[in-house]
C-alpha cells in the first residue's frame, strides 16, 4: 500500500487529491487480470530466460489465486487478458521501447502467450486479446464489461506502471469504477510499483489490499 498518502499529496496544509472507495454489487461488479502469462510470470517464460529478474511479477501469483476463489464463490465474473502480437510489423512502439522482444516473447500462438498454469482461469471465464498496453484498445473488454453489467472494476496483473495502469486510467475515462488490488500487481522495475500506485490513487482508482477486497467481497449486497 502507499504510505503517508496524505504527506504526498498535502498542498498548503490542504489535500487536493481525495483517495475514493468504490462499492461493490452484485451483477455490478468484474475483475479483470492483466497479462498473467507465461512470458511474464513462468521462470522458464521469456522474460526470465532474458535475464529479467520477474520475482517482483511473481508476487502476484498466489494472492491472484485467492481473489479468484474467493470472488468465484459470490458469482463475481473473471475476465483475462493476455497481450501480444505475431511479430514486430504489428507491435508498433512497443518493441522499440523492449528491444528484447524484437526476436520472440509475447507472440500470439506460443507456449509464453498462454496464462501461467493453475493462476485459476477457467473455461467458464471471459478472455480478451490485447496487442497495446490498455486493454481497452481495439479489444471486446468494454463490449464484455457493459454486457455483464459491471459499474465496478477490481483490477490484478502485470506490470503495475504499464498495463495495469494504462487499463485502469482508460477504465476511468469510460466511468468504470477502478479498484486496484496492491499485493495483485507488480512489475519488472519494483522501484516503480508504488510510485505507479500513488499515481493512480490520486488519478483513477482505488488502490487497496486483499484483505480488505476480500472482506468486501464477503459482504456483497445485492444491486
Amino acid at each position: 500500500m502507499v504510505k503517508n498518502f496524505d504527506e504526498l499529496t498535502r498542498v498548503d496544509g490542504t489535500i487536493p487529491f481525495m483517495p475514493v472507495r468504490f462499492d461493490l454489487a452484485h451483477s455490478r461488479t468484474a475483475v479483470v487480470h492483466i497479462d498473467n502469462q507465461n512470458d511474464f510470470l513462468n521462470k522458464d517464460g521469456h522474460y526470465a530466460q532474458r535475464g529479467i529478474d520477474i520475482r517482483h511479477m511473481q508476487r502476484v501469483i498466489e494472492p491472484t489465486k485467492k481473489l479468484v476463489e474467493h470472488a468465484r464463490k459470490y458469482g463475481i465474473p473473471q475476465i483475462w487478458t493476455r497481450h501480444g502480437t505475431r511479430s514486430s510489423v504489428d507491435a508498433g512502439a512497443f518493441h522499440k521501447l523492449r528491444p528484447q522482444l524484437a526476436e520472440g516473447g509475447l507472440r500470439q500462438g506460443s507456449w509464453g502467450y498462454e496464462l501461467l498454469e493453475g493462476i485459476g482461469a477457467s473455461e467458464e471465464d471471459w478472455y480478451v486479446e490485447k496487442t497495446r498496453l490498455s486493454a481497452f484498445f481495439q479489444t471486446n473488454l468494454e463490449v464484455i464489461l457493459r454486457g455483464l453489467g459491471a459499474e465496478t472494476i477490481i483490477i490484478t496483473g502485470v506490470l503495475t506502471n504499464q498495463c495495469v495502469a494504462a487499463t485502469g486510467k482508460d477504465a476511468m475515462f469510460r466511468d468504470f469504477n477502478v479498484i486496484v488490488i496492491e499485493e495483485c500487481t507488480g512489475t519488472t522495475v519494483p522501484g516503480l510499483h508504488h510510485p505507479a500506485l500513488a499515481m493512480m490513487r490520486v488519478g483513477w482508482a482505488e488502490v487497496t489490499s486483499l484483505a480488505d477486497i476480500v472482506a468486501r467481497i464477503s459482504g456483497l449486497q445485492e444491486a
